[in-house]
């Protein structure tokens, strides 16, 4: 139980850095509310005070300095803090390739399908993508810079599409039009019919149509990416060639969210199941359940 009710109102059971929140709200039913996202940076600080952590609460965003699990943050003293009206963030991304002591580049995604890069630091917005809704008017589920690259990031949607953006480039005007570039067995990928190169670069459609992506992650040598969609799959691509080499399906229900072990050499996938899956990436099986 973690409320009751008496007559003087209601008592409820909330965490700590619920409670230690400026200017935090009374109780509300939180069912249907955005998820709670967490990203993490370490900036290149001489002093060793560069981790920085950011999360996403309702229509705000936070960016504080992080002292680790073992020291609150803290939380009068945001290092940024951004308030959104009519959307909320829903993920987001540090740059770990252009960071500097004094700068970071952070991707954001909305409940309303933009995109938008801003730096924490300098507290600066420096770009937004699909503005008016043009390439997808759905919630974003998964935003993630490209490893290594320090300008190219993916982004996921409930429309069970992922978008490959280049940060130096617009988007066009008008709704993009595509053709097919490569297709197999529950995906395909598409390109911009344009003269001129423009956002987004590529866009793969996974699963079923319609049926949400909602979750990607890069394997740590960045060669590989893995997607789980609402359709139960777990789909497993080489990135540069954008060919799939593995996939595994739930016993009922979407899979929810997705994570590499260190070396590479497993896929651990959680879904409506209830079951956390792991899948051998060089067996290109599932080892446990």
């Amino acid at each position: 139980k973690t409320q009751f009710v008496t007559r003087e109102g209601i008592y409820r059971l909330i965490t700590l850095s619920e409670y230690s929140r400026p200017n935090r709200v009374g109780y509300t039913n939180m069912q249907g509310s955005t998820s709670v996202r967490v990203s993490f940076v370490t900036l290149p600080d001489p002093s060793g005070n560069g981790d920085r952590i950011c999360f996403n609460i309702g229509r705000e965003l936070y960016v504080f300095i992080y002292k680790g699990v073992k020291k609150a943050a803290d939380l009068t003293k945001p290092v940024d803090k951004k308030m959104y009206k009519g959307t909320s963030p829903t993920c987001h991304d540090f740059n770990t390739v252009t960071m500097t002591p004094d700068t970071v580049s952070l991707l954001v995604g909305f409940s309303t399908g933009q995109v938008q890069v801003i730096d924490p630091i300098k507290k600066e917005i420096n770009k937004l993508f699909n503005e008016d809704r043009l390439i997808d008017k759905t919630k974003v589920t998964c935003i993630r810079w490209v490893p290594g690259s320090p300008n190219l990031f993916l982004v996921s949607h409930a429309s069970g599409q992922l978008y490959l953006y280049n940060e130096e480039m617009l988007c066009g005007t008008s709704q993009p039009h595509y053709q097919t570039f490569k297709q197999g067995d529950g995906y395909s990928i598409h390109t911009c019919k344009t003269k001129v190169t423009r956002n987004p670069l590529y866009r793969w459609v996974i699963g079923a149509e319609g049926c949400s992506i909602n979750e990607f992650a890069f394997s740590p040598c960045g060669q590989h990416l893995a997607i789980v969609s609402q359709d139960g799959f777990l789909r497993v691509f080489h990135y540069d060639t954008m060919e799939l080499v593995g996939a595994a399906r739930s016993y009922f229900g979407g899979f929810l969210c997705v994570c590499w072990s260190p070396d590479g050499k497993y896929v651990v996938v959680g879904g409506e199941d209830d079951l956390v899956t792991v899948w051998s990436f060089y067996e290109k099986r599932v080892v446990a359940r």
